[in-house]
């Protein structure tokens, strides 16, 4: 079946695992019990990392979730297939809790490459799945009657954010503080999907006038 209310269950339904995956995060941060002499800032500060795997955690949900939303106001028809390959990237968002509390306790460890592979090979599946859901829904037809400049700007954008993620996660072998870095980076391009879209969509129709 065909319809706008089988995305909207599916948007709500994903808004509800993207809600759920946010606050497993905060179940990594443990309230210090401070003894004797010790001090409670000195604690706080000693676990840095976790507030930074924190952080890093949350942006990555939060703009998967944006572009899920910006995607989904295309997209307004679906099948089981579409389910499925939205149901993929649930699976790679719900593991991202587990991927970033790697990187809060082996950061600066022997065990931080391993750790780095791991959280930037969930990245690059997010990637992908992402530009998976968008792929098969434009080539399905499944999209709102939209400039043909605009669509076509969306798909290159989604292919970029499959090949850059799949870039980081093999960069995570050579550098894991240049791959973590270039994450951020990525965070910064895909933040505001409809001014990106927008301002490409409007370069490609001038340099084409």
């Amino acid at each position: 079946m065909e319809t706008d209310k089988m995305t909207s269950r599916l948007e709500a339904f994903s808004d509800g695992v993207f809600g759920f995956a946010i606050t497993l995060l905060v179940l990594d941060i443990h309230v210090p019990s401070v003894t004797g002499s010790e001090s409670l800032f000195h604690l706080l500060a000693a676990d840095w990392a976790t507030y930074i795997a924190f952080l890093i955690g949350f942006f990555t949900i939060l703009i998967c979730w944006i572009n899920h939303h910006f995607m989904f106001s295309y997209i307004h028809k679906g099948n089981s297939k579409l389910l499925l390959l939205n149901g993929f990237k649930l699976l790679v968002v719900t593991f991202t809790p587990f991927a970033t509390a790697l990187l809060s306790k082996y950061v600066n460890t022997d065990q931080q490459e391993t750790a780095v592979n791991v959280y930037t090979f969930n990245f690059a599946l997010m990637g992908l799945s992402m530009f998976g859901v968008w792929v098969y829904g434009f080539r399905s037809g499944f999209l709102k009657d939209e400039p043909h400049v605009v669509l076509k700007t969306i798909s290159r954008y989604y292919f970029l954010a499959a090949i850059l993620s799949m870039s980081i996660f093999i960069l995570s072998f050579v550098n894991v503080w240049l791959c973590l870095g270039l994450s951020g980076v990525m965070f910064i391009i895909f933040l505001f999907p409809e001014q990106a879209v927008s301002y490409v969509s409007r370069v490609r129709v001038t340099s084409k006038g």
